[in-house]
């Protein structure tokens, strides 16, 4: 009857009805031109931020400035059948009116009155908009604002793009503001993805926000829901079996909860991002899932041993996408910080910058992975590296120091290579915590004097991975090229990574019970000083992977030591993320070769090296020199005397060859007691070098007193070290009390600071040859 009502008084008041319309319009467009313009900035509001994995799966979210929960959609993605729910009915003349429907107006006006009460507005969906966008109370004034709002967005927008703002800006309850945030929050799925039953549930909520939220009243939720679904029947846009199918659906009470995946790359990408809304991150779900579960189940074996955090890193080489990063075992782990980021916190890195020093040394020709290097107590300006062990094998091969890492073959290797030339490369290679000047660090910087990121290291050994062109990772898909720069030659990457891949060294944690079944990686062990960070990081022609250990306070552990702490986490994400049947490594570079080496010395044979083995090398820059540790020699077969030109005539004589180490090796093998093989004296009645074959120690003397004078600096008193030795020699080495203080040219001198006692002095040159000289220093 009320219909009929309302369209008879249409027809009665006809003319008055197209009057009111024409001066509404017209009303809407002067407002719009002159009195006050639409505020169109208010129909954009601030929103949330929605974090996904690189295959569009959600894994974190994060509210808006203002405090709401909004996910902007567009009328594609909205499921055709809320579109035209919500049109039949809210405002089923919405394609026609031009923002107001004057019958619908009138129709409402009537219902009210009859009412008493306000029972129906008569809003349009565009008035709906207007009311959104400029809330105020429901009056006669605030309709007409309302309507002349709606006017102008009728002259400004599209019907579809008006649809887009209807969805965007309605009100779902609480803090939910849209349909994209309320189709989360309510069924866990997007706007295209509704059932009818849900669909009409959506249709509805707008209109009672609070009062019909599922959370508050279910019943009057399911009332309100199923009278939608009775329109939706009646009007055809769902059947029967649909309909009934419908009434039975359930609704959650609770809202869905919020996934929590990697949550402090989440927050990482949100917090940079200048504009919220949808983030599709570079993260490959099913590994970041497999990290988090292998800290998960690992976080109380840690916890015994008084470790309470660890982060992990994993690199796709061909991209630098991070397919996976972990901050922390547990990110709502208040007592041990578990908000820190650990990819990104600074912290010293041990050892796992030498692979490095030595890739740098191999493209300046200053080594070869077999050849010798000496493992001795070494003095660079009152500096002396240590071994992590304490001891000094006397000579060590580049690639056996390498595994070992061994401190002072990796500083005596930085030294050679140049500080500066390293420092350069760390930073040029991305590692954006070192600063400064190069000197700030000194030659400690290559065993980590230094702090860096747990992601900018793995990054750096990407390159290594990828043939030594370094390039940015990135937390996004990476789709298009990035800058790069060639760090170093392919050709030492692919020796660095040969010799990182040898499952059978020393290092390797005895605990891994599966070492067959594990994939063929290049891998690195560090631990920093005093135990409070173990690392282990490794890398496949696939992935790079980074691994930290530790706590953020910096408390140490004696379990932190990065082969044992570390290294077996590193195995098991290598494990996971690789299939059983990816087994390519790296294909040998066409400017690597292989050559016979001696198996002594590690240099190219001489005529006298007995036996060989082979090498990688780099043709035309790898150090080329010939072996000088086998010697032939000729010997008086009656006395065993060395002979040489001057004294062979008329002696009975043969040739032999020995092993000849440099001096300060054979000094040191020497007094440690290993068997070296003694070069014979050569003959004593021999006149052919004019200061006989021992160096001659000029200074300082054995009869002279030295004392030390009060109120003269010590350095202003240093005794010099001078010797006289024969054509043929080409280096002396001056050791004082068994410590090696010097090496020098023939002819050079070295300076003293002298200390109070009684001190043994020795020159010795390269061919093994020495004098001593005690003398006293007294204060």
């Amino acid at each position: 009857m009320g219909k009929m009502y309302a369209l008879g008084t249409l027809r009665k008041h006809k003319l008055k009805i197209l009057a009111t319309v024409a001066v509404l319009l017209l009303a809407g467009i002067l407002a719009d031109r002159v009195l006050f313009p639409l505020p169109k900035n208010l129909l954009k509001r601030p929103d949330s931020t929605f974090v996904y994995s690189r295959n569009h799966q959600l894994m974190g979210c994060f509210i808006s400035s203002d405090e709401y929960w909004r996910k902007p959609v567009k009328l594609d993605d909205i499921s055709p059948l809320l579109t035209k729910s919500v049109l039949a009915c809210e405002d089923q003349w919405f394609y026609y009116h031009p923002g107001f429907n004057i019958v619908s107006l009138t129709s409402a006006a009537v219902d009210n009155i009859k009412a008493g009460k306000i029972i129906r507005g008569g809003s349009t969906i565009t008035m709906q908009i207007a009311r959104m966008i400029e809330p105020k109370p429901r009056t006669l004034k605030s309709k007409i604002v309302e309507i002349l709002r709606a006017v102008q967005l009728e002259l400004h927008y599209s019907k579809k793009e008006l649809l887009e703002f209807y969805f965007n800006l309605a009100p779902y309850g609480g803090n939910i503001e849209g349909v994209g945030a309320a189709s989360f929050f309510y069924f866990g799925k997007t706007p295209l993805e509704l059932t009818p039953a849900q669909a009409a549930f959506l249709t509805v909520l707008p209109r009672s926000p609070e009062e019909i939220r599922p959370d508050k009243d279910l019943q009057a939720c399911l009332n309100a829901r199923n009278r939608v679904l009775k329109v939706m029947l009646n009007k055809g846009l769902i059947d029967e079996k649909k309909y009934g199918s419908a009434l039975t659906e359930k609704i959650a009470v609770k809202r869905t909860e919020r996934p929590v995946t990697a949550p402090h790359l989440c927050r990482e990408l949100a917090l940079a991002r200048a504009d919220p809304g949808e983030i599709i991150s570079s993260i490959d779900l099913d590994i970041q899932t497999a990290c988090e579960n292998l800290l998960n189940k690992r976080a109380r074996r840690l916890a015994e041993k008084d470790i309470h955090n660890a982060s992990i890193v994993v690199l796709d080489n061909a991209t630098g996408e991070v397919l996976a990063l972990v901050g922390s075992i547990d990110f709502f782990n208040d007592k041990y910080s578990g908000q820190v980021n650990g990819a990104l916190a600074a912290r010293s890195p041990g050892s796992t910058l030498k692979p490095f020093a030595y890739a740098l040394a191999l493209d300046k020709g200053l080594i070869s992975p077999k050849m010798y290097l000496e493992d001795l107590p070494v003095y660079y300006c009152g500096y002396s590296p240590q071994n992590y062990d304490d001891t000094y094998r006397a000579v060590v091969s580049v690639t056996d120091a390498l595994q070992l890492s061994l401190n002072v073959a990796a500083v005596n290797v930085t030294a050679r290579a140049g500080l500066k030339g390293f420092f350069d490369f760390l930073q040029k290679g991305g590692l954006s915590t070192i600063k400064g000047k190069y000197y700030d660090y000194g030659l400690p910087l290559v065993l980590g004097s230094c702090e860096v990121r747990l992601l900018d290291l793995t990054n750096l050994y990407r390159a290594l991975a990828n043939g030594g062109i370094y390039a940015p990772y990135s937390l996004l898909p990476n789709l298009s090229e990035t800058s790069s720069d060639t760090l170093f030659s392919e050709g030492s990457s692919y020796i660095i990574a040969e010799i990182l891949s040898d499952l059978a060294r020393p290092e390797f944690p005895a605990s891994w019970e599966f070492a067959e079944n594990i994939p063929k990686i290049a891998w690195k062990t560090g631990t920093s000083y005093g135990r409070k960070d173990a690392w282990s990081i490794g890398f496949n022609p696939r992935y790079t992977i980074g691994v930290w250990v530790g706590n953020f306070s910096a408390r140490p552990s004696p379990e932190l030591i990065g082969v044992d702490a570390a290294a077996p986490i590193l195995f098991e994400i290598f494990s996971a993320v690789t299939s059983k049947t990816e087994g390519r490594w790296f294909s040998r570079p066409e400017n690597v070769g292989i050559r016979d080496v001696c198996c002594v010395s590690g240099l190219v044979p001489n005529p006298y090296c007995k036996s060989t083995m082979e090498e990688y090398y780099l043709p035309g820059i790898s150090w080329s020199q010939r072996c000088n540790i086998h010697k032939e020699i000729l010997l008086d077969k009656n006395t065993g005397n060395q002979l040489c030109r001057h004294c062979l005539k008329d002696k009975w004589c043969e040739y032999d060859t020995l092993v000849v180490w440099p001096a300060k090796i054979a000094t040191w093998l020497g007094k440690t007691g290993s068997l070296v093989q003694n070069v014979p004296a050569h003959n004593p009645d021999c006149r052919g070098a004019s200061f006989g074959d021992r160096p001659i120690i000029n200074s300082p003397r054995d009869d002279v007193a030295y004392f030390i004078r009060e109120n003269i600096p010590p350095d202003l008193q240093c005794i010099m070290l001078d010797a006289s030795v024969t054509s043929g020699t080409r280096r002396l080495y001056w050791f004082i009390d068994g410590y090696l203080h010097s090496t020098l040219e023939p002819g050079d001198k070295a300076f003293y600071v002298p200390e109070p006692g009684d001190h043994n002095i020795v020159c010795s040159d390269d061919l093994g040859r020495s004098s001593t000289v005690t003398i006293r220093i007294c204060d």
